[in-house]
């Protein structure tokens, strides 16, 4: 099998969602979905590994503060989509990592607020409406061989939940797709370290070091709270789909086309 993880120098978390094996026997395609945590730091050589990997769009989830601090690096040929997760004016509750930190600074505490966010993906009508974009995007990927990438700043909660939602659609099981959330644990440990590194020399106190050892984090219970939130407002997974993101079958179907293949 091919290797999902794509190194790269200048971004982490780099995953090829393809390989999985649903419920019916078919694998997800490769070349097709790829998640990535930041891409503001791309070298060169990157772009030009991302562009021969066939990456057509690059989806943005991240905010427009994020954003316009760490622009996306140009991939070759790659048609560039902005797609917040959340609404600008949103205060109560938002995935950037800065906005979490002064949070935590102000008295809340990480992991609450970590569930806070994993909940608003399913209960926000924005981030909801976001979410169903994001799956017309990776439908309208039709020529064999084209990818999506798509991302945040850690690569691991917007993109996580994203990563859950194509996995569901095409029917991997539950624990697998927990597998996939976790694997991040893995891939930031460098970047992780680095963090707690500079905010260190920074004279940052405990309670800061502990907040970005959350933050940073991909806890099972987070993505737990998601599916928990699709439970109690939908009734299961293909209710979420049908209700919350009003795909229809039809969409589904060409999804399923497009994602996976027999072998």
């Amino acid at each position: 099998m091919a290797e999902r993880l794509i190194n790269l120098q200048g971004a982490a978390n780099v995953r090829d969602l393809g390989g999985y094996r649903n419920q019916e026997g078919e694998a997800v395609r490769f070349k097709k979905a790829v998640r990535s945590a930041a891409i503001s730091q791309l070298t060169a050589a990157d772009t030009e590994q991302l562009a021969a990997y066939g990456i057509v769009k690059v989806v943005d989830f991240r905010s427009t503060a994020e954003q316009s601090k760490e622009p996306d690096v140009k991939i070759p040929h790659a048609e560039n989509i902005f797609l917040p997760i959340f609404k600008e004016d949103e205060t109560e509750v938002s995935a950037a990592p800065r906005t979490l930190m002064e949070q935590i600074q102000a008295g809340m505490d990480a992991a609450s607020q970590m569930r806070k966010v994993y909940r608003h993906f399913i209960e926000e009508d924005y981030s909801r409406a976001s979410y169903r974009r994001f799956i017309e995007i990776l439908l309208e990927n039709e020529a064999p061989d084209t990818g999506v990438l798509f991302h945040c700043t850690a690569g691991k909660d917007r993109t996580g939940f994203g990563a859950a939602l194509i996995l569901s659609i095409l029917k991997v099981d539950q624990e697998t797709i927990m597998e996939n959330y976790l694997e991040t644990n893995r891939n930031m440990v460098q970047k992780t370290a680095e963090m707690l590194k500079q905010a260190q020399a920074a004279g940052a106190p405990e309670v800061m070091l502990d907040g970005i050892k959350e933050l940073m984090k991909a806890d099972q219970s987070y993505l737990t709270e998601s599916f928990a939130a699709i439970a109690e407002n939908y009734g299961d997974m293909s209710g979420f789909l049908k209700n919350g993101l009003k795909l229809s079958k039809e969409d589904l179907t060409d999804f399923h086309k497009l994602y996976t293949a027999l072998s």
